[in-house]
């Protein structure tokens, strides 16, 4: 093992400049790691200075296989800083799209670590979907400001080598990955340099060399500088980094990237990118000082304190047990005053800041391994998930003696933001500095008063609109760059072993949590989070209104109360002026906290209504004159934390002229996240869902058309299952309307001639891409509503994706369309199918159907139309 060393000269400097340390992980993703694991890995860790940064575009970007093994094997300190949090793609387990989905993939990441061991980390990057090339990428996000945040993470979290996802070449494809590399690139230098970005310098951040910057070839060989094993069973978990790996990619569950955790020998790569010139390494740590270790005869009280740590951590781990983790506990607990004694010895200069801002590092770990062994359990637990300001609520905090030896607990108490106030209410409890037997339990309770003007819990990152395809950070907050600020409400906990003295002693931080016990699931436990008094959600968020029509508006206002005390109030909704509701005020009292009210409107139009936007808002309104116009969503899964995202009361009525045919029989089958079904209710129609009986056996000839949603094929397995079903009744004269699919449509033969499609897809990233007719004249492009140029504008993220590359040529394609370079016409294809008709079309309508595009759903309208029966009704307007 390579040794960093440490000068006597530079032990003995005295130099008054104190070392900025690195904030704590404002959100620690934690571990699902327990008992002696957790404590065995904890040991690989001390005594050894390794950091690696890992820089991809996406969640699911990172190597997973190289973060566990260099994690988990071989105690290393690892991060994954990844640009974006995932926005712009697609959601295989639920309907949240844009934010609601980067916070989802957010907790996934997290979740993810919580496996193979790593941190988290992130950009301002928004996602703003899939992008060609770099140039296009940059022109989404200045080059300047994304360096500035990658040179942040590198100045905070200071490593030793970083490594790069992807290559900052065409032959990354996503211009996203390529960016990733090209500004981890230009950031390996950049963070050295003290006059590039000099305001992270006067925030306390230094300027910072890695020794190194590595690409990861995964399991390409061509062109590797380095070989890492990750196929051996690691003895400690009982899986190899490859299976620790499978098992973090699996947490991406809204991506679809279940792996399955097989065994085997298993070689990983990477190829040395700077310094350049690298032939064969035995490790990316080849010439890298990797211990604490002093080289040379130690002549000062820090380096002989610093040696003598080191001796003790190797013997520590040379002794470990995993029958008998406590026997290591008070050996740790030595070590830990030994290093501390270390850290309070070596002077504040420049030559020693990255020094002391390892043994900080070192610190932390060693205080974690040394409650590991000694089994000291601190928990938080609040009466109530959901607080409102204003509120009060209880907050039992415990210490629980796991291990064979007696503790003092010198420090039990919340931490807090400014202005809560927190009252012990166990007077007759034991007093701090009281010593608990082994297999006890050390609890206090206090009542904790929240202000009234108190902030409520929102992502720090979606405080303000984005700033382009950017997100704005707040100044100077110690979260920039983490994946969420700390939680609101959390447990500080400090305890020594024995009667050793405050040098010994441990500390440690816990979020609080609500402890709720279901019948079926058993204990659950949900993140505590400050909450309006009352919550108003406006459904749907855009609605869609011809010009011709006077048909009423639907909408939902949901209410959700967590005062306290109750609340009473009036829910008012606001239009536009000449706009007609009945009951525009409607009295609302809430007499507890959780009470949920759905209260339901009707507005009528003027006829003569002429085409643009009108604004709807919701507004409850307090006696006391509090006003709510925000509503909380819980982005809540159960392989994932909750997170709450808001949304203005507020929803978007777009007016244009748009014509249905009358009397059509819809069905639908859902997709993956699938909110279709809803949206169609915009043109007058309410599909009916068919489950998986109705696939097998139900009577589809009472049905004119029949929409397959996004994905489908994928996700549905009855539908595969009962496919030539469809087709049958398809062939009788129905109309099947089919949206994207993945290749599992092409693979599986489903479609009723063949189609293919190009690895990588087909697909038109450019929202504005010129579309061009390819026969005018096609009743898609004519009835019941004239496709021309003006239904091609105001769309969103893209035009579409999973075209078809090649077609029998039953179909017709409709529609030509490409980013520069590319001419597609496997966006919308027809095909007359025996009496009726097939349509397979690639177009983006899951995204362009919530925000109201008009020419999406005319066209779609029309799709819709080839399933008018022949005698039906004249088209109507919805």
């Amino acid at each position: 093992m390579m040794r960093r060393r440490i000068p006597v000269a530079i032990l003995a400097a005295a130099v008054t400049l104190a070392a900025a340390p690195r904030p704590a992980p404002a959100q620690d993703a934690g571990s699902e790691y327990r008992g002696a694991a957790a404590l065995g890995l904890s040991l690989r860790r001390l005594g050894v200075s390794k950091r690696v940064l890992m820089v991809g575009a996406h969640p699911d970007d990172e190597d997973t296989q190289l973060l566990a093994r260099l994690a988990l094997q071989e105690g290393a300190d690892v991060a994954y800083l990844s640009l974006t949090r995932g926005e712009g793609g697609q959601n295989g387990i639920g309907p949240e799209l844009g934010a609601g989905l980067g916070l989802l993939r957010t907790e996934e990441l997290l979740a993810a670590r919580r496996v193979d061991g790593a941190e988290q980390f992130f950009s301002r990057a928004y996602d703003f979907g899939f992008s060609k090339s770099a140039d296009e990428a940059f022109r989404h996000w200045p080059r300047e400001e994304l360096l500035r945040d990658v040179v942040r993470v590198i100045r905070q979290y200071r490593p030793d080598v970083i490594v790069t996802v992807f290559s900052g070449t065409p032959r990354d494809g996503h211009g996203q990955h390529q960016v990733s590399a090209m500004v981890a690139h230009d950031a390996f230098t950049a963070a050295g340099d003290p006059a590039r970005f000099p305001e992270q310098i006067a925030q306390g951040l230094r300027p910072h060399h890695a020794a190194k910057l590595y690409q990861s070839l995964r399991g390409r060989a061509d062109g590797a500088t380095v070989q890492v094993r990750v196929g051996e069973l690691d003895p400690l978990i009982g899986r190899s980094p490859f299976q620790q790996a499978m098992a973090s990619r699996s947490r991406h569950r809204s991506q679809d990237m279940g792996a399955p955790e097989l065994p085997g020998a298993r070689t990983n790569y990477l190829r040395r990118v700077f310094p350049e010139g690298a032939g064969p390494e035995p490790s990316i740590w080849a010439g890298i000082d990797t211990t604490f270790a002093p080289s040379e005869r130690p002549e000062s009280a820090a380096a002989r304190g610093l040696l003598r740590y080191h001796q003790s951590v190797e013997a520590l781990r040379a002794r470990f047990n995993p029958l008998e983790p406590s026997a290591l506990a008070a050996g740790l607990a030595d070590a830990l005053v030994t290093l501390r004694q270390a850290r309070a010895a070596i002077p504040a200069s420049n030559g020693t800041a990255d020094l002391v801002f390892a043994i900080d590092e070192e610190i932390r770990q060693a205080q974690a391994a040394a409650m590991q062994a000694a089994g000291v359990v601190v928990d938080a637990v609040a009466s109530d998930a959901r607080i409102a300001p204003g509120e009060a609520f209880t907050l039992d905090l415990t210490v629980w003696n796991g291990g064979p030896g007696p503790l003092s607990v010198r420090v039990l108490q919340p931490e807090l933001p400014a202005g809560w106030n927190a009252a012990p209410v166990d007077s007759a409890s034991r007093p701090a500095g009281s010593v608990i037997a082994p297999g006890e339990l050390y609890v206090r309770r206090f009542r904790v008063t929240v202000p009234a003007d108190a902030a409520l819990t929102e992502p720090y990152f979606l405080r303000q609109p984005l700033e382009g395809d950017l997100y704005r950070w707040p100044r100077n907050d110690s979260a920039l760059a983490h994946p969420f600020e700390h939680a609101p409400v959390r447990a500080r906990a400090e305890v020594v072993m024995g009667a050793r003295g405050a040098d010994a002693a441990m500390e440690t931080v816990a979020d609080a949590t609500f402890r709720e016990v279901d019948p079926r699931q058993g204990e659950l436990r949900r993140p505590v989070m400050m909450v309006p008094a009352v919550s108003v959600l406006l459904d749907p968020p855009a609605r869609v209104l011809s010009t011709a029509s006077g048909r009423p508006l639907e909408y939902t206002v949901r209410l959700a109360s967590e005062a306290p005390a109750g609340i009473s109030g009036t829910l008012r909704l606001d239009v536009p002026e000449g706009w007609r509701i009945r009951e525009g005020a409607v009295p609302v009292r809430f007499t507890r906290p959780g009470e949920v009210r759905e209260v339901r409107f009707t507005i009528h139009t003027p006829a003569g209504t002429v085409a643009g936007d009108y604004p709807v808002a919701a507004v409850f309104q307090a006696e006391d004159g509090r006003r709510f116009t925000r509503g909380v969503q819980m982005i809540d899964y159960p392989h994932v934390r909750a997170r709450p995202l808001y949304h203005a009361a507020t929803s978007r009525v777009r007016a244009f002229d748009v014509r249905v045919p009358a009397g059509l029989r819809v069905a639908y089958i859902e997709g993956a996240g699938e909110e279709g079904p809803r949206f169609l209710q915009n043109l007058g129609i309410t599909p009916e869902l068919l489950d998986a009986d109705d696939l097998a056996e139900g009577d589809l000839s009472r049905f004119d058309v029949i929409v397959a949603g996004s994905r489908a094929y994928e996700v549905r397995t009855d539908l595969m299952a009962h496919n030539q079903r469809l087709l049958d009744w398809l062939a009788r004269g129905g109309t099947m309307i089919v949206q994207y699919n993945k290749y599992e449509i092409v693979e599986g033969r489903f479609t009723p001639y063949p189609i293919t499609m190009a690895r990588p897809h087909g697909r038109v990233t450019d929202e504005a891409s010129p579309v061009r007719t390819i026969d005018p004249a096609h009743p898609v492009l004519t009835a019941p509503n004239r496709i021309g140029p003006a239904d091609w504008e105001g769309w969103v993220q893209e035009r579409g994706l999973y075209f078809a590359q090649t077609w029998d040529p039953a179909y017709t394609p409709v529609l030509e369309m490409g980013d520069p370079g590319d001419a597609l016409r496997g966006g919308l294809l027809v095909a007359r199918h025996g009496q009726g008709t097939y349509v397979y079309t690639g177009l983006a309508f899951f995204r362009q159907f919530p925000e109201g595009v008009p020419g999406a759903y005319r066209l779609f309208a029309n799709l819709l139309a080839l399933g008018a029966r022949e005698g039906a009704a004249t088209p109507r307007r919805p």
